[in-house]
């Protein structure tokens, strides 16, 4: 252990190999229901590639939310996967209390001295564990991961500190848009993301961004102060715009490389599809 660093365990590996030869997890039959993509070591290299393409998305901001970032804040992150947010954090704000939860410990060994170490746990399930107060409450990419979000935003708004507290949630709408209006009529994108977001609603967590039924849920769960932004994202980098021709190499790097990551275990359970059939959607 150094000054600036602190060894926690390693990281659980996925023990299940399932769909098109990946690796899942973890142990438990009804956690690996409730997520059904893989653990292994290439989708972790996608899900930190996601973390520089949002981070890229918001111009190197890690929160939007008004608070003093010299204070002594509590910050949690929800389904903190590889644990990058948390630690980017935790270096920019050593004063602040950061915690990342997860029930799939795929973090790394060694993690920021400034940083809690993260903690297993099924959002899903009691947080019995965990102190309220939260100053920020932060979630990222869960939509596809949580069955009820109107009771986890009501969770949520019990464990922040009353009247002060925020909840930041960032989810990628994965509808394609086209800036003329005009939808091609064969198209396999849209195929792929039709196919994709039908197998994840008959999974019973759904990965569609329905922003009024969002705002709605988070009203009655109790939150006064809701404020929506967007970000075009460009599939291509065709943009002259230096920003969003960044964006979207960020955006296109972890796409191309998660894309059967995002599929193979929907589209195979839910669909009937077989992984070659998969596999030639994903390529098309």
């Amino acid at each position: 252990m150094t000054a600036a660093n602190q060894v926690i365990a390693p990281y659980t590996k996925p023990v299940h190999k399932l769909f098109g030869e990946r690796w899942y997890g973890s142990d438990s039959e009804l956690q690996r229901s409730k997520y059904i993509f893989p653990i292994d070591e290439e989708e972790l290299e996608r899900l930190d590639i996601f973390h520089k393409f949002f981070l890229t998305v918001q111009q190197d901001v890690l929160f939007s939310a008004p608070l003093d970032t010299r204070a002594n804040l509590q910050i949690l992150d929800l389904g903190t996967g590889t644990g990058i947010w948390p630690i980017d954090v935790s270096k920019s704000m050593p004063q602040a209390f950061v915690l990342g939860v997860d029930f799939n410990m795929i973090q790394p060994k060694m993690i920021p001295a400034t940083m809690e170490p993260p903690l297993e746990l099924d959002i899903e399930s009691d947080w019995g564990t965990l102190k309220g107060g939260w100053d920020l409450i932060h979630v990222r990419a869960l939509f596809g991961s949580v069955g009820c979000w109107e009771k986890m935003y009501h969770k949520i708004y019990e464990y922040l500190k009353p009247n002060v507290g925020y909840l930041e949630q960032v989810e990628i709408d994965w509808v394609p848009r086209y800036d003329d209006g005009n939808v091609p009529y064969k198209n396999a994108l849209i195929d792929w993301t039709d196919k994709l977001l039908d197998a994840m609603d008959q999974h019973g967590r759904s990965m569609r961004v329905e922003s009024e039924q969002t705002r709605q849920q988070l009203a009655r769960a109790g939150f006064s102060y809701i404020r929506e932004s967007s970000a075009k994202v460009c599939f291509s980098p065709w943009s002259k715009d230096p920003h969003e021709k960044e964006v979207a190499l960020w955006f296109r790097a972890g796409f191309c490389r998660g894309i059967k990551a995002l599929s193979y275990g929907p589209m195979k359970t839910y669909l009937g599809m077989s992984i070659r059939d998969i596999d030639h959607l994903c390529e098309a």
